[in-house]
């Protein structure tokens, strides 16, 4: 037993050395990534109109969990919109779970996880979603296409744009 101690007290001494002068460390919160920032540029090279951007949800409309920015194409009676939104707080399993999605499926955006899925959210409509997972959260973008009478799919036109604007999202963790 007294060979025992002289150990412990050592042990003891030796760890609580090591633990001094260590000052907490702040560790920086995440932020979320904006779907505004976006350049123009990068706009313009999917063929989108560059000089339009509608930023947010809409006059008095608050959505904490979602930043929003919309887009579309050049001319004034345009066939689409293009949607990006982005969340610090919501999840690409969350689209995949969610009962009123269909069509989905997984695939891959620049190494990152990836699902498509459209909904029927409006009889005015025809979308289709991409979320693709990001360091953190998630960003889904969407094209909300109007003219629900000429059988034109909106899935391949938003992988076009999601393919040109890989390259706009903040970097995946690998």
């Amino acid at each position: 037993m007294r060979k025992f101690l002289p150990v412990v007290v050592a042990v003891v001494a030796l760890l609580g050395g090591c633990s001094r002068g260590v000052e907490p460390q702040a560790v920086a919160e995440p932020t979320r990534w904006d779907p505004c920032s976006i350049t123009p540029e990068q706009i313009e090279a999917t063929g989108l109109d560059p000089d339009y951007r509608d930023v947010g949800w809409g006059e008095g409309i608050v959505v904490d969990d979602w930043d929003i920015c919309s887009f579309k194409p050049v001319g004034f009676d345009v066939p689409y919109f293009f949607v990006v939104m982005s969340s610090l707080d919501r999840t690409i399993e969350e689209a995949r779970e969610d009962s009123s999605n269909f069509d989905g499926l997984d695939f891959q955006v620049d190494g990152r996880d990836a699902f498509q899925y459209k909904t029927d959210i409006a009889r005015s409509i025809i979308d289709c979603n991409v979320a693709v997972e990001l360091p953190p959260g998630v960003v889904v973008f969407t094209i909300n296409y109007n003219d629900v009478d000429d059988g034109i799919d909106p899935c391949p036109i938003l992988l076009e744009h999601v393919g040109d604007l890989e390259a706009a999202l903040p970097p995946a963790t690998k």
